[in-house]
């Protein structure tokens, strides 16, 4: 069992002894064999072999769990606690000696034990990370860190196992890296095609890194919480929610959240893969091998997924460009980059007030159900970005030489409009480099900003950009509060804003200096194509003017640092380092005077 310090929160001995230390083991051990077989293109391990120690594996996990754990849980109230808060374990178990009774009949259906291995694995995984969590032990910036680092370092080892690439085109440590974490931070940025560089296996391993990466170990930990029947601590909460940018905890309570931000999540995904499906052409210029059922399905959840999550990643030759007229490029991936960047916060809370408006209420809990301050300034500030952006776009765009010589102004508009909406996925329907200078300029400022808090999109994010305008905008009129729709901004807000977006402007400068230094004896090491795609590494965009795949080592690990820090954020990155000296506050000040600004 875990040891639990007096700093520790109160834990039941009966989900103490759930979270056995010899299961956990156990558990991940199960693992190893499917790891053998799926890993390689001739799988290192016989089926019966794999079979025979899952099938031993459980059995000893079933002996450890009812009889010795259980049997040391003296009272009837211990042991109940003890059966609801393993209920996960039970049914994973039942379904993992389902697969084992297949197993026997039809050698053809193994995964059905090692997928009931695999979620054991991830339970037990998962309610270590919430004892860590629930312990304050570990500062709450390290916490989030921490999680993203793990993942990563499992992500690696599972793209290169060589069942994920070609034999003839094997895959080293420094672009597994590089290909992680652009896919967990929902970037998008490549150092190989993802449709020919990787095997299907090494596909969904990618895929499924930009899925946990979206909804992040943050919304994992707290939905197991849930499934367990005991609530997400307030310590646990508050401590996740200091440990990021984007500030949950005073939106929305942590444990609604993440059930809606669960089924909206996957819903979304599958009717978008669906009208995919459907309504894709039988093929188009770079689209991959769809004439199988089977593989077009995948290639429109993977579009889906991708869309969704941000993240930019494709499985065509040149991403949309093949689909720049139709429709399903307008109609399905814009409304997915929307949904996925917009703000769970915000979807919440436009789900509550149009569900209140179709049930006729218009109080509940003796509150006004409506907009609240956040959807307001995060819709108002979005509908103000995508004008201005159009706009810049299509100026731009439209008095090119090209443009005028084709005598319309159809492309320019639909390039405009699609460009300008995936300033946080990094979908393309033009080749960037193949705009004009304003147009890459205002694309920078687009990846810049970002997406909205609480939301997979990358960036200072929306909130941090509209709060320090309207900070100006009430100093320029000798205001001494900023306002905005009839409501005071705190003090704290604003501060915590101007630090977010100075950590950008620093991490991007830093990432700058090291890829200029890196790459400065390239012929087109042009400090503008290296600080485009230093801003999209750390804006999470994955927009490249095509300099990424030709990096030097050096340049390809300064990118991927440039990407974890942008996934996890410059706030939490310096809150962690500096978590130690935090915890002593200073409880004096010094007399205030002024100094020369301007």
């Amino acid at each position: 069992m875990f040891e639990r310090t007096s700093r520790q929160v109160r834990v039941s001995s009966a989900e103490v002894e759930v979270t056995s230390k010899l299961r956990t083991a156990i558990a991940l051990i199960a693992v190893v064999p499917v790891v053998l077989k799926m890993g390689w293109t001739e799988p290192l391990v016989h089926f019966q072999s794999m079979w025979f120690a899952q099938l031993g594996l459980v059995a000893w996990y079933i002996a450890d769990m009812f009889g010795r754990s259980r049997r040391r849980l003296v009272s009837k109230t211990q042991r109940r606690e003890f059966d609801r808060a393993s209920r996960p374990e039970q049914v994973l178990i039942l379904v993992a000696l389902a697969g084992a009774l297949v197993g026997l009949i039809r050698p053809d259906f193994w995964p059905m034990l090692s997928f009931a291995v695999g979620g054991l694995a991830v339970v037990h995984l998962l309610r270590v990370y919430l004892l860590v969590v629930q312990s304050g032990v570990v500062p709450p910036g390290l916490v989030f860190m921490g999680s993203f680092i793990v993942l990563i370092g499992i992500g690696v080892g599972a793209l290169m196992l060589p069942a994920a690439t070609h034999a003839d085109n094997r895959i080293n440590v420094v672009d597994a890296l590089f290909t992680i974490t652009s896919a967990i931070s929902q970037t998008g940025l490549v150092v190989r095609p993802t449709g020919q560089g990787f095997t299907r296996f090494g596909q969904i391993v990618i895929l499924i890194w930009i899925q946990v990466g979206a909804l992040g170990v943050i919304v994992f930990g707290a939905l197991l919480a849930n499934v367990l029947g005991s609530g997400f601590g307030l310590k646990a909460t508050q401590t996740l929610a200091e440990g990021t940018e984007q500030g949950w905890a005073g939106q929305l309570s942590m444990q609604k959240l993440v059930a809606f931000i669960i089924l909206f999540t996957h819903a979304v995904e599958l009717i978008g893969a669906g009208i995919l499906y459907i309504g894709w052409p039988e093929t188009w210029d770079g689209a991959p091998d769809i004439s199988d059922p089977g593989d077009r399905l995948f290639h429109a959840l993977f579009f889906s997924v991708s869309a969704f999550c941000n993240a930019g990643f494709v499985t065509t030759d040149n991403s949309l460009g093949g689909l720049r007229y139709a429709w399903t490029s307008h109609a399905v991936i814009v409304p997915l980059i929307v949904f996925g960047s917009i703000g769970f916060p915000v979807l919440d809370n436009i789900r509550r007030v149009v569900w209140a408006r179709i049930r006729g209420i218009h109080v509940q809990d003796g509150q006004l159900v409506r907009l609240n301050l956040n959807s307001k300034i995060v819709l108002t500030t979005a509908l103000i970005l995508y004008v201005v952006g159009f706009g810049l776009l299509f100026l731009s765009e439209v008095t090119r030489t090209t443009f005028q010589e084709a005598g319309s102004i159809e492309p320019a508009l639909i390039d405009a409009h699609f460009m300008n909406m995936n300033r946080t996925a990094g979908f393309d329907t033009i080749d960037v480099l193949d705009m004009g200078l304003l147009s890459q300029l205002v694309l920078i400022a687009m990846m810049f900003i970002g997406g909205s808090p609480g939301s997979v999109a990358g960036g200072i994010k929306l909130m941090a950009l509209a709060v320090l305008a309207l900070t100006v905008w009430s100093t320029i009129m000798g205001r001494r509060e900023t306002t905005a729709f009839g409501r005071t901004l705190p003090e704290p807000l604003i501060r915590k804003c101007a630090v977010i977006v100075i950590l950008f402007i620093a991490t991007v400068l830093a990432v700058g200096f090291v890829l200029t230094l890196a790459e400065h004896d390239r012929p087109d090491g042009r400090v503008d194509i290296l600080i485009f795609e230093t801003v999209s590494a750390v804006g999470t965009c994955g927009w490249s003017m095509g300099a990424t795949p030709e990096l030097s080592p050096t340049g390809r690990v300064a990118i991927t640092v440039g990407m974890f820090v942008g996934r996890v954020g410059p706030l939490a990155v310096t809150a962690s380092l500096v978590a130690v000296a935090r915890r002593r506050r200073v409880r004096y000040s010094y007399p205030e005077e002024e100094v020369v600004v301007y």
